[in-house]
C-alpha cells in the first residue's frame, strides 16, 4: 500500500512535470497495472488499483477507478482520472510506481520492528531508537508540561532547554513560542503527525499528540536537521505515537519515592502539626528553599473517571512547572506548595504553562492568596479546596481559577443560610433592581458601569454612550427614587457588594 500522494510526488520530482486531476491527498492504492481493454469493457475498475495508460490508446474510455494518464498534450481525458500531458516512457514510469510502494512495504516492516520492541518490553528508550534508525532524525517525548520524558540520541541543545527540578524540559521562552503560533492547540485537536517551521529553523519540526482514552497526555517532536521528511515517515511517527502511548501506560518509570514523604508533609502542614521553625526545616529537608512567599495551587479533574495515568507522573510535571514547589495526592487532587521571592503568584511564562498541562490533561486548578508565613498554609489549602468543591469557574474559559477572582463568592456560599444572604443586600439596590424589572429602566446597569469604571463620571459616560449630564441627571432621579447616594464611601461600598451579590451564581442556594 501507498498514497496517492506520494506516487504523484515521486513523477514530479523526477520529471519534472505537473500531474493534473483531482485526488484525496491520503488515498490508498495497494498495487500498480497497466490498463488494457479488457478493463475498458467492465467500466468499474478494482479499487485499490492503479491503472496505467496511454493516452493515444484509451483517451476515449470511460472507466470508473483510479487511472492514470500519459502524454495528454491539450487534451483532457473523459474519465475522472489523473493525467500528465507529456509523453513519458510507460514502462519507466512504472517502475517508479512500483518503487513507491515497496517503499510502503518498507515501512510495514519498520512498524512491525517498533511493535516487537513495544511486545518484548524493552521501553520507551528503545521505541524512540529504533524509531530514530528509519527516521534519521532526533526523535522526542514530551509530556503536556514540556517536560521531556524521553529522546534519541539524547539532548544536549542547552539554547532550547533547561534544568527544572533536575528534569530536561523546554525553555520557557521557545513553549511561549509554541504557544503563540497556536502549536500547542494544534497539538491538542490534531490526530495525526503535521509539520511546522519556526522562523529561527531552516528545517521542519513534526508533531503528533499522543493520547490515552481520546485525551492528550503528550507528544512526539521530529527534528528535521538531518533530513527533510517525506510522506511515509508521517505513517511511521503516526505508529509511533500510538505505540508510544501504549508504553506510558504500562510504564512506571514515573515512581517517586519521595511521594510519601510529600504527602505526609503537608498534610501535617495543613493540620497545623508543626509550628514556624519546624516547618520551615521540613521544607528544607524535602529540597524546598524557604522563601519571602509562598501560595497553593490544587488541581483536580473535570470528572474523576478522567485520570488516565499513575499519580507520579502528573506531580513529575508540576514538580517541572513549579521549580521551588512540593506536590502531594489529596485523594483524587494534588496539591502544590510554591516558595517565591516575588510578590506575584503565577507568571505569564508559568501560567502557559499551567494552562496547557490542565487543558491537556482535563483538569481545573485553583492558586491560593499569596502569602508569608509557611504556618499560615491551612487557611490558603482551604482557599483552594473550597474553590474546586464549589465549581465556580467556566471551565471552557480557563481551566485556572485565582481565589483573587472569586474570594467574595466562596465567603458568601460558605454561608449555610442563603436568605441571611441575600437579606444583607442594600435596600436602595434590592429596590431599584425591582423598579428597573417593573418599568424597563436602566438605574441598575448605570450604577453597576459606574464601579466598572472606577467610579469615575465622565468614563462611565462614555461606556454608555450618554453625555454626562445626561448621567448626572440619572444620579439624581435615582437618589429621588431610591435615596442613593455617592458621596458616602460606607454607601458605596455597601451598594457594590450588594450588585456582586445579585449576579448570577454569585450566592447558591442551599
Amino acid at each position: 500500500m501507498a498514497y496517492i500522494t506520494d506516487i504523484v510526488n515521486g513523477i514530479t520530482k523526477k520529471y519534472r512535470v505537473e500531474v493534473h486531476g483531482n485526488y484525496q491527498k491520503r488515498h490508498s492504492i495497494d498495487g500498480i497495472r497497466f490498463l488494457d481493454k479488457t478493463d475498458v469493457n467492465i467500466e468499474h475498475l478494482t479499487p485499490g488499483l492503479l491503472y496505467l495508460a496511454d493516452y493515444r490508446i484509451f483517451g476515449d474510455a470511460q472507466v470508473y477507478g483510479d487511472v492514470f494518464f500519459i502524454g495528454t498534450g491539450d487534451a483532457t481525458p473523459v474519465s475522472d482520472s489523473l493525467y500528465v500531458r507529456e509523453e513519458l516512457d510507460i514502462f519507466e514510469l512504472y517502475n517508479l510506481m512500483e518503487d513507491v510502494i515497496l517503499t510502503y512495504q518498507r515501512i510495514d516492516v519498520q512498524k512491525q520492528s517498533l511493535f516487537s520492541v513495544l511486545h518484548n518490553g524493552y521501553g520507551i528508550e528503545a521505541l524512540l531508537q529504533t524509531a530514530n534508525k528509519y527516521l534519521e532524525n532526533p526523535v522526542v517525548v514530551c509530556d503536556s508540561s514540556y517536560g521531556i520524558i524521553a529522546s534519541y540520541p539524547e539532548l544536549a541543545d542547552r539554547e532550547n532547554l533547561e534544568i527544572r527540578n533536575n528534569r530536561l524540559t523546554v525553555r520557557a521562552r521557545n513553549s511561549a513560542d509554541m504557544e503563540q503560533k497556536k502549536i500547542t492547540e494544534r497539538i491538542y485537536h490534531s490526530v495525526y503527525p503535521f509539520a511546522v517551521k519556526f522562523d529561527d529553523y531552516p528545517f521542519d519540526w513534526i508533531f503528533e499528540s499522543i493520547r490515552i482514552k481520546h485525551a492528550v497526555v503528550g507528544y512526539i517532536c521530529i527534528i528535521c536537521n538531518n533530513r527533510e521528511y517525506v510522506e511515509n515517515d508521517l505513517d511511521l511517527i503516526h505508529s509511533l505515537a500510538q505505540m508510544v502511548s501504549i508504553q506510558l501506560q504500562k510504564d512506571d518509570s514515573y515512581r517517586n519515592p519521595q511521594g510519601i514523604k510529600y504527602d505526609m508533609f503537608l498534610k501535617d502542614l495543613f493540620a497545623r502539626h508543626f509550628d514556624e521553625g519546624t516547618a520551615l526545616s521540613q521544607l528544607t529537608l524535602l529540597g524546598v528553599k524557604p522563601k519571602e512567599y509562598y501560595y497553593i495551587l490544587a488541581c483536580s479533574f473535570t470528572v474523576s473517571s478522567k485520570r488516565l495515568m499513575a499519580y507520579h507522573h502528573y506531580i513529575h510535571q508540576l514538580t517541572t512547572i513549579f521549580t521551588n514547589s512540593v506536590t502531594g495526592v489529596f485523594g483524587n487532587r494534588f496539591v502544590t506548595l510554591v516558595s517565591t521571592s516575588k510578590m506575584m503568584t503565577l507568571n505569564e511564562k508559568t501560567s502557559n504553562r499551567l494552562e496547557t498541562f490542565l487543558t491537556m490533561n482535563h483538569m481545573i486548578g485553583t492558586v491560593s492568596y499569596l502569602y508569608d508565613k509557611l504556618g499560615d498554609s491551612s487557611a490558603y489549602f482551604n482557599q483552594c479546596q473550597g474553590l474546586l468543591s464549589q465549581r465556580l469557574s467556566v471551565f471552557n474559559e480557563s481551566p485556572i481559577i485565582y481565589y483573587q477572582d472569586y474570594y467574595l463568592k466562596h465567603i458568601l456560599n460558605m454561608q449555610s443560610k442563603h436568605d441571611l444572604v441575600m437579606a444583607s443586600v442594600h435596600p436602595s439596590v434590592k429596590f431599584m433592581k425591582k423598579y428597573d424589572e417593573e418599568n424597563g429602566t436602566n438605574y441598575t446597569s448605570t450604577l453597576q458601569t459606574y464601579f466598572e469604571n472606577n467610579r469615575s463620571a465622565p468614563a462611565t459616560a462614555n461606556a454608555l454612550f450618554i453625555h454626562k449630564s445626561t448621567l448626572f441627571y440619572r444620579f439624581d432621579k435615582m437618589k429621588q427614587l431610591f435615596g442613593i447616594t455617592l458621596d458616602d464611601k460606607d454607601a458605596l461600598f455597601s451598594y457594590e457588594y450588594s450588585l456582586k451579590i445579585l449576579e448570577p451564581g454569585t450566592v447558591h442556594e442551599h
